[in-house]
């Protein structure tokens, strides 16, 4: 069997002299080197009046109110209580926990960022303790769930 290069050139219809004049076989390409092109855009400025310029905080209707954002962290730190059955699957160690009628501390209101309301589903992060699951060194397994203001009542 051969296996020369001149065999397979004549089994693929290539030729194999180095003539350029003679066009045997494949077409040949040839890259085409194109520069870029720059645009040169005329920039307009127009003279610029200062009592134009407006504050963008003053236009902002997204903003928190004063007295919502209050009353809101007036609550952290407070004990609260879950008014209806509610399940959780987040909880470690247990595959559902039930939160109905348990005891928690609010430890913060994130529908508020920046100064700016956002549109948070459950905007209080309540912080449970997880009865009859042992951590690590014996501690009860602390749990953080997302709730709704009508989810919970504050205890006194």
């Amino acid at each position: 069997m051969a296996s020369s290069p001149a065999f397979f050139s004549s089994i693929l219809n290539i030729s194999s002299s180095r003539n350029p004049a003679i066009d045997v076989g494949f077409p040949r390409f040839t890259r085409v080197s194109r520069k870029k092109q720059s645009f040169d855009v005329p920039v307009r400025t127009m003279p610029c009046d200062s009592s134009a310029i407006s504050n963008s905080l003053t236009l902002d209707y997204d903003s928190v109110s004063d007295g919502e954002l209050k009353t809101a962290e007036s609550k952290i730190g407070s004990k609260v209580r879950v008014k209806g059955p509610l399940k959780v699957f987040h909880v470690p160690k247990v595959p559902e926990f039930e939160l109905g009628g348990k005891i928690g501390v609010l430890k913060q209101y994130v529908g508020n960022y920046k100064g700016k309301s956002i549109s948070a589903n459950l905007p209080y992060q309540v912080e449970f303790e997880a009865d009859g699951v042992v951590g690590r060194n014996g501690k009860p397994v602390k749990f953080i769930a997302h709730l709704r203001e009508d989810e919970f009542e504050p205890l006194d």
